[in-house]
């Protein structure tokens, strides 16, 4: 462990999980988490002057391109951020949409989907796919990549998974960081890194579901990917820290993958916290999994002709 990672992990475990809030509700736990994600808005590095950006708001779609100089036309990266499902937007990821641009050299959607309690499921999952559409009408001949980070994670899996069964065309791989993909909590870290998570509180867990899933049970495919047949599908990596409370969400995800006949690398990290790649401007192991990202995708790009 870097000694970067070790101050970074240090002060996020001093914001996210302060010893005041150990007797605290889940309401109360849910309520810390967005006030210090919102509190740390403004402190969030921006992209350099050299991005493009571009913001969309067309047909129901909502979101934010954004490219580095050395981005290609014809590779496209739809990404979709993470936030428990109640916190998060574009802008709260426009630099680490750059830094994904510039490592897999690819122009990066950034979706805007509504969060809750204000929209409920299956919303997201319907914004999530009327994007997809509008991405592969806008761009016919460019090879598309999926990724997602936490509940972006499970919304991305959820997708992919409804464009399998509706029988559309998948991205070419799909990236995944620390998804949660089952919302119920039933995967064994949620106990045993309780105390090892210095970022999430398995105590809130079920309260976040309950605010996301509306009249959805728990465990709908919808919401929670994990419980959805995983046959099918295109190579996806994934990557999770190993003190995290959703290791087994991961864990659980790559094994039905396999067993399912798909293509599934799983990385697991040690020391790091709940979507270390946030900290890329200066943590080492955090610049080494974007480009473990990247060159995961570098196999999987496809060349105009190969997707016409």
């Amino acid at each position: 462990m870097s000694i970067r990672l070790w101050f970074v992990k240090r002060q996020l475990g001093k914001l996210f999980r302060p010893k005041r809030m150990r007797d605290a509700t889940p309401a109360e736990i849910g309520a810390h988490f967005v006030k210090v994600l919102t509190d740390l808005e403004g402190k969030m590095p921006k992209p350099p002057k050299d991005a493009k950006i571009e913001t969309v708001d067309q047909d129901g779609v909502r979101g934010m391109w954004i490219s580095a100089p050395n981005a290609r036309p014809d590779r496209v990266l739809y990404y979709i951020h993470g936030g428990g499902y109640v916190w998060g937007s574009p802008k709260t990821y426009d630099d680490f949409g750059y830094m994904l641009s510039k490592a897999c050299q690819a122009r990066v959607f950034l979706l805007d989907y509504g969060l809750a309690p204000d929209v409920v499921a299956p919303a997201q999952l319907k914004q999530s796919l009327a994007a997809y559409d509008y991405i592969k009408k806008a761009n016919p001949t460019a090879s598309i990549m999926m990724s997602g980070d936490s509940a972006g994670g499970g919304l991305a899996q959820s997708s992919l998974i409804m464009l399998r069964d509706l029988g559309r065309a998948m991205p070419d791989a799909v990236s995944l960081i620390a998804p949660w993909v089952d919302i119920t909590g039933s995967g064994a870290s949620m106990k045993s890194n309780f105390q090892k998570d210095i970022l999430l509180d398995a105590r809130a867990i079920d309260y976040g579901a309950d605010l996301f899933r509306g009249k959805l049970a728990a465990d709908d495919p919808i919401c929670s990917a994990l419980f959805a047949d995983q046959s099918g599908l295109p190579p996806i990596f994934i990557q999770v820290g190993e003190d995290e409370i959703l290791l087994d969400d991961s864990v659980r995800l790559a094994e039905k993958i396999k067993a399912a006949g798909g293509k599934v690398r799983l990385d697991i990290w040690p020391k790091v916290y709940h979507v270390w790649h946030r900290s890329a401007a200066v943590v080492p192991e955090a610049r080494r999994a974007i480009k473990d990202i990247a060159t995961f995708f570098e196999d999987h790009w496809k060349t105009p002709k190969e997707t016409s």
